[in-house]
């Protein structure tokens, strides 16, 4: 149910125009069995009429899966994903836990006040640092479109 509600503000606030959205989620392959279904149920949850959703598992935890769900479910074998891993929040790990051990003591507000500002330092060296991951993109993209032949790539 928090999922559902997470997935249905998430589109209404940032999705709202857009046909297709893909959800890269841990357990999609059960999430999504009955997710159309869930929503319609529910008189608080609503998603546009026409818009797809693409289910995916991230890269690291499809492989705990049953090997049916890796053709279906892996990333690079759903088109249009490009080269992603859709792990998010586990490339974090390494750095908070350099941070947990003075976590331990504080209360559970000041805690989580020391985790945002740990994330949000995180986003924003991110977000300062994209311009030089993409500077060399105009002389990259040419060879990577040579390289995959056009596979998974959309239709346009």
């Amino acid at each position: 149910m928090n999922m559902d509600y997470s997935l249905c503000q998430a589109v209404a606030h940032t999705a709202k125009d857009i046909p297709q959205i893909l959800v890269l989620y841990d357990i999609a392959c059960q999430y999504g069995v009955h997710l159309e279904e869930r929503i319609t149920r529910n008189p608080y949850l609503h998603l546009p009429d026409a818009l797809q959703i693409i289910k995916g598992i991230g890269v690291w935890h499809v492989h705990g899966h049953i090997a049916e769900c890796f053709p279906r479910y892996y990333p690079a074998f759903i088109p249009g994903t490009g080269d992603v891993d859709g792990e998010i929040l586990e490339t974090l790990w390494s750095h908070l836990n350099l941070i947990s051990g003075s976590t331990r003591g504080m209360s559970a507000s000041h805690r989580r006040e020391v985790l945002d500002d740990h994330m949000n330092d995180s986003n924003w060296k991110k977000l300062i640092g994209i311009g030089e991951c993409l500077w060399w993109y105009p002389t990259f993209m040419p060879w990577l479109m040579q390289r995959s032949s056009g596979s998974f790539m959309p239709e346009v």
